[in-house]
């Protein structure tokens, strides 16, 4: 194993997916959907997303291309269903109904969805990783396949946690803010995410037009 190409791989994988995760976004979704919730409760939902992410990392970089074959699902079709899922998420959080409101939290996790995918590991990011998997793929023989694998693993391991710290401190930001400055937060925060989710979306509807277009030309 060459440890040169290792760290090299380890280092152009955390660089190319923080951008694109955006976990501080993330650490406010956390906030918006956690109103009523003790330390205890966020800090186990950062640790779980941590472990989610990693393993969706790992799943969408060894079969992800495969799993969108197998149901016929292309890059802009998955573009689109994330646009759409940030927009529901976005505008849940910028017109909160009365249950929402309510003194007595729900139980459910939040780790896996929306935390991990979409907020965390969407469209973009996956899109991301497919492409990187499918460029490896094609230039197997002239890689140390070895190293190279080693590398981006380990970086999904950095990425993962990062992102769990950063959700983590999500609970002294609630502190700092209060109740009022949350809910403000968590207002303009769904905003911009459907501001995301509408920048998914057409990007994806443009991506499906152009293949459309070079379909007929």
């Amino acid at each position: 194993m060459n440890l040169e190409t290792m760290l090299t791989y380890l280092s152009l994988t955390v660089l190319a997916l923080l951008p694109m995760m955006n976990p501080p976004a993330a650490a406010t979704v956390l906030l918006g959907l956690s109103k009523g919730r003790d330390k205890a409760y966020m800090v186990t939902q950062a640790k779980t997303v941590g472990c989610y992410l990693f393993v969706a990392l790992c799943i969408t970089f060894f079969i992800g291309s495969s799993v969108l074959e197998l149901f016929s699902i292309s890059i802009p079709s998955l573009r689109l269903g994330g646009g759409i899922i940030i927009m529901a998420i976005g505008f849940n959080m910028l017109f909160p109904n009365s249950d929402s409101t309510s003194t007595t939290p729900s139980q459910d996790s939040i780790a896996l969805v929306p935390l991990t995918i979409p907020s965390v590991c969407g469209p973009g990011t996956m899109a991301l990783i497919i492409s990187l998997a499918a460029e490896l793929a094609m230039q197997g023989e002239e890689l140390q396949t070895l190293s190279v694998y080693t590398g981006v693993v380990l970086g999904f391991a950095v990425v993962a946690a990062i992102a769990a710290l950063t959700l983590s401190m999500a609970y002294p930001l609630l502190k700092l803010l209060g109740q009022n400055g949350i809910q403000a937060f968590t207002r303009i925060m769904g905003f911009l995410l459907i501001c995301m989710g509408v920048q998914f979306f057409t990007l994806g509807i443009t991506e499906i037009s152009q293949e459309i277009h070079a379909l007929l030309s």
